[in-house]
């Protein structure tokens, strides 16, 4: 069963560029189609140990998308704790929130903001790619 939400996806995108400053919006990947030349970032583009892959669309400025690395590690069933060699799934009532707060590098987070969280590395990417451009 699909959930329902409402589409604020292009109210946002126009509230934001009628502001007229610098903007980026985050999503999921079933937002793509409606998203606007979104960049794609994971996980293994910042050696988290999770792909986790989100969508960011930015405004008035360019956001790049680093090469999106091959995913060559197996991911965690679902309902059981990641081994050494595997990569995190963190949705749900996922099992492992301490490894989940080491592999986002979220060490304060609970299983709840674990699950709808952005990694910090794609907030630092995201941060260090504006002010590089903006130099």
């Amino acid at each position: 069963m699909k959930n329902e939400h409402p589409d604020l996806l292009g109210p946002t995108r126009d509230a934001l560029n009628a502001v007229g400053v610098p903007w980026v919006i985050e999503n999921v990947m079933g937002a793509a189609p409606e998203m606007r030349n979104p960049v794609l970032l994971c996980g293994a583009h910042f050696g988290l140990r999770t792909y986790r892959h989100r969508l960011f669309e930015a405004g008035a400025w360019d956001l790049k998308e680093p090469e999106h690395p091959e995913h060559i590690r197996r991911q965690t069933k679902m309902g059981r704790r990641r081994k050494p060699d595997e990569m995190g799934i963190y949705v749900g009532n996922f099992v492992g929130v301490d490894d989940a707060r080491e592999d986002l590098g979220v060490p304060w987070m609970s299983r709840e903001g674990i699950r709808e969280c952005i990694p910090p590395a794609y907030t630092e990417y995201i941060g260090r790619s504006f002010i590089e451009q903006d130099g």
